[in-house]
């Protein structure tokens, strides 16, 4: 097995595939897909708590959740809203547990960054604080 089929063995390659994807995708979003899509993100937060939870306690939750969970939440909600990422040729992956925290290591991150740079020529990493979705 070649080096690139054993890092698209690693499950946590998804995760940082779609977290990568996504940070590179938000920029290019008009307003009313950044609208359609906290829309969506939160519908998906909802079903993956309690059944009542509410959308004021999803919201919360989605704030403070890590970076990593949100870019992932979003890649679930931008996949089935069927917004595709501005780097042509590449997808988003369906995660089973967004929550996981070993979604993405450092090591990963910077092997799918690496691939990113090689393939299209463009820098990638994720930003450090979480999005408020608040003001988003």
């Amino acid at each position: 097995m070649g080096i690139l089929g054993r890092l698209f063995s690693i499950p946590s390659f998804d995760g940082a595939a779609n977290a990568l994807l996504v940070e590179l995708t938000l920029p290019t979003l008009t307003e009313s897909q950044r609208v359609e899509l906290k829309t969506r993100v939160i519908e998906i937060f909802q079903k993956s708590g309690p059944s009542d939870l509410s959308q004021e306690a999803a919201l919360l939750g989605l704030n403070q959740a890590s970076r990593l969970t949100q870019l992932n939440f979003l890649a679930l909600a931008m996949d089935e809203l069927g917004f595709d990422p501005c780097l042509k040729k590449e997808i988003l992956f369906k995660v089973k547990n967004p929550f996981d925290p070993n979604l993405a290591d450092e090591h990963t991150l910077r092997a799918v960054a690496r691939r990113l740079k090689w393939k299209h020529g463009v820098e990638a990493w994720i930003g450090k604080e979480p999005i408020n979705f608040d003001t988003w």
